[in-house]
């Protein structure tokens, strides 16, 4: 109980140490000013700028189609760069046809209806399949883009 104590003790004491502020001041008396810059690190997802390790296949972006092979199989656990380096528009891909989304089980999330997995000219991202299926993507921006990645178990 005596251990407990103290732990409790220090904790409040480290909090209250660190909670204290900077008594430096400038001309006027006033507390010096701090850096309140946040450093902007994007969320981590499956989807990451290249280059994020191999991918097993490749899907080319143009300004307002997918280019080159469009049907890509691989297995469960690989990836697929998603490659729009040509600078040719953005897009934003979800499961589904025609640009319109439709759910598909075990699909990764960046092509979920919350937002899709979006691009500016110039992105290149590698999503990770981890389920076998079939999956078709679109951009909703273009519903003439169609692609479709088969996952092999």
């Amino acid at each position: 109980m005596r251990k407990l104590g103290l732990v409790v003790v220090l904790f409040f004491a480290l909090a209250l140490a660190a909670c204290g502020g900077d008594s430096s001041t400038t001309g006027g008396g006033s507390p010096a000013p701090t850096d309140t810059t946040v450093p902007t690190t994007a969320p981590t997802t499956a989807a990451t700028s290249a280059p994020a390790g191999p991918s097993a296949a490749t899907i080319a972006m143009g300004g307002l189609a997918f280019s080159g092979n469009t049907d890509v199989s691989i297995k469960a656990g690989q990836s697929v760069k998603f490659d729009d380096s040509t600078g040719g528009g953005s897009h934003n891909l979800v499961t589904g046809t025609r640009g319109t989304f439709t759910a598909a089980a075990g699909a990764p999330t960046e092509f979920s209806a919350n937002g899709g997995l979006a691009f500016n000219p110039g992105d290149v991202k590698i999503v990770k399949f981890a389920t076998a299926g079939t999956y078709h993507i679109t951009c909703t921006f273009h519903p003439s883009m169609q692609a479709t990645v088969v996952v092999a178990p």
